[in-house]
């Protein structure tokens, strides 16, 4: 997989709002058993990274020194596009962490060739695994979908090495219904946080 790389130095003394105007973006650096430190990060830079660095491992240049790093949050103003300031989480390589990533979708459902809706609950899938081993998503295989009301759990998901899924394995991530039963997308939301029964 394509290696992200980011570079960041010291944060200068400036309050926050002329770091942004000069084109930076306040950061904080910060990880297991070191002290957190505040960083900038220059804004066109950020912006170029494409959105799967967002739950991958990113490799920094801080400064000439080389620090492997997660984005672990964004926070953002609520109406603009706005960036307050940027997360980072220093890992260790060989110590296990969880991240976000994204389902895809792939194969045919022959349930679908014949008419039938797919209904989608998840989008994401929440992971363990060692920083190296950050799939870049979690294919689905519509395959499986073969007759009406089929569905895909979390646990019927199959992942290369170390890597674990940590959402519940009986959670649908997508099923089949017949056309007329097929729900809003409200209602698919209220259906996948309802508890198994």
């Amino acid at each position: 997989m394509e290696k992200f790389k980011l570079a960041v130095s010291k944060r200068e003394a400036k309050k926050p709002n002329l770091l942004r105007r000069e084109g930076f973006l306040p950061a904080t650096l910060y990880g297991r058993a070191i002290e957190s430190e505040n960083i900038q990060i220059n804004a066109r830079e950020f912006s170029r990274l494409p959105a799967g660095a967002h739950s991958h491992m990113i490799e920094l240049d801080y400064e000439g020194k080389k620090v492997n790093a997660i984005i672990r949050g964004i926070q953002r103003h609520s109406t603009k596009d706005f960036i307050y300031n940027v997360e980072l989480y220093k890992v260790a390589l060989d110590r296990k962490l969880t991240v976000t990533v994204p389902l895809k979708l792939v194969g045919e459902s022959p349930a679908i060739k014949l008419g039938a809706v797919l209904v989608e609950n998840f989008q994401e899938a929440e992971l363990e695994c060692l920083p190296g081993s950050i799939p870049e998503y979690v294919e689905v295989d519509l395959g499986l979908l073969v007759n009406v009301e089929d569905s895909i759990h979390f646990g019927q998901i199959k992942l290369q090495g170390d890597v674990k899924i940590l959402n519940p394995h009986d959670e649908i991530i997508v099923k089949v219904v017949a056309p007329k039963a097929a729900p809003t997308p409200k209602e698919a939301k209220e259906a996948a946080a309802a508890p198994a029964k």
